[in-house]
């Protein structure tokens, strides 16, 4: 029974030690900050006393409210702390202080993360982030998508059939339980998608615009979050029978680790062009055009990793002659 629980300790060290290598990639300050004192096996008393004695007077209660994300180090005092806890906890030299980004802002910037993009530059329009904050969604950053996987469904009549998403999230802070929803049906606005087949979570409040195809929603986990803790979390857009569908592109306000789409073509409707694009914001012209190939499922596919904030799509187009396969 010793050597069964010396080895079950082994491997929840490395799965600790390996959501911290994940956490310092990606962030947020808190979770890694969390994880690195969970690694190191030092108690907060002994953190206390030991920045104490290199010039760095903090208290328990906030190194307490720093790991949990209740507050951040700003002050330069809390700054040099953060440098001290980066040689006490072990790691790289600027590892915690790149997760704080610039100083962070007051008001509507609270809870800004380093590299973000007001949802006003990839929407052009107030009314998405207007129907995030009528189902529950704020500017605080209390969870962050780690990655996002995409598949869209074409059928035989080239359109769309429904689109199904799989999200992996980590809590920012403590009691998270929610996570918001948004799609933006440019397509037919008067006819946007209905929110179902969702797994790991249950359907909250749904408000929809249809004036401009508008549809956000919120999900509310199956358990409770606290800070560094992931959800994955999978749902479906389900559309009306009709829908042209000739590019999808998803709209990041915030850099992710990982971003996988997928388009399926029924059999006999394999478009004869698919590129990748991307644009900073919506205003700026598409760049970065990169060819894809059809692959024998009838499929193309992006896969791409450490996508800073923006816009990433793909676009294709039907004619007389099939695009090339692999």
């Amino acid at each position: 029974m010793r050597e069964v629980g010396v080895m079950a300790a082994q491997a929840t060290d490395a799965r600790v030690r390996h959501e911290l290598e994940l956490a310092l990639r990606n962030g947020p300050f808190p979770a890694a900050l969390h994880l690195a004192i969970e690694v190191s096996g030092l108690t907060l008393e002994e953190i206390r006393d030991w920045l104490g004695e290199h010039g760095a007077q903090l208290s328990i209660a906030t190194l307490s409210y720093w790991r949990r994300g209740r507050s951040r180090p700003e002050r330069a005092a809390s700054l040099l702390a953060v440098r001290l806890l980066e040689e006490l906890l072990e790691l790289p030299p600027n590892a915690l202080m790149a997760l704080l980004g610039p100083r962070r802002l007051r008001g509507r910037w609270i809870g800004h993360v380093p590299g973000s993009l007001s949802p006003d530059l990839l929407f052009a329009d107030p009314r998405p982030e207007e129907l995030l904050r009528t189902v529950g969604a704020t500017r605080q950053n209390r969870l962050r998508r780690v990655s996002v996987h995409v598949t869209v469904e074409i059928d035989a009549e080239r359109m769309v059939q429904r689109i199904l998403v799989r999200e992996l999230v980590r809590a920012a802070a403590d009691r998270v339980s929610r996570l918001a929803v948004l799609y933006f049906a440019e397509e037919r606005p008067d006819q946007p998608p209905e929110l179902t087949g969702v797994t790991n979570a249950r359907i909250g409040q749904i408000e929809t615009d249809r004036s401009v195809g508008l549809v956000a929603a919120e999900l509310i986990l199956d358990r409770v979050l606290d800070v560094g803790q992931p959800a994955l979390v999978e749902y479906e857009w389900q559309f009306t029978p009709g829908t042209l569908m000739v590019n999808y592109e998803h709209r990041f306000v915030e850099p992710v680790r990982e971003y996988v789409l997928q388009t399926r073509f029924a059999p006999g409707v394999v478009p004869a062009h698919c590129h990748r694009y991307d644009r900073r914001t919506v205003a700026a012209p598409e760049g970065n055009h990169t060819e894809l190939w059809i692959g024998g499922a009838d499929s193309a596919l992006l896969a791409e990793t450490d996508v800073p904030s923006g816009i990433v799509g793909m676009r294709w187009s039907w004619s007389q002659q099939n695009c090339g396969r692999v």
